[in-house]
């Protein structure tokens, strides 16, 4: 269960990274690179938590297959 909680939100970060990256290009386009750089920040932002979501979950799931290999 857990698990897949961290899938979620991996997934929920991945997209949230999209979607802030596709407003990011759209503000750029309308107000030009000098207004809308700032806005960069956003989905930089969203990456790094899903780039942190997926260490998080990759490292769970490591660990509860070597508790599966090893029973105490």
């Amino acid at each position: 269960m857990i698990d897949r909680v961290h899938l979620i939100a991996e997934r929920a970060w991945a997209f949230i990274a999209i979607l802030a990256l596709g407003l990011a290009i759209y503000d750029i386009a309308t107000r030009g690179w000098d207004g809308g750089k700032s806005s960069l920040l956003f989905p930089a932002i969203a990456g790094a938590w899903y780039v942190t979501r997926r260490g998080v979950r990759r490292k769970v799931e490591s660990s509860s297959d070597r508790k599966e290999d090893h029973p105490a």
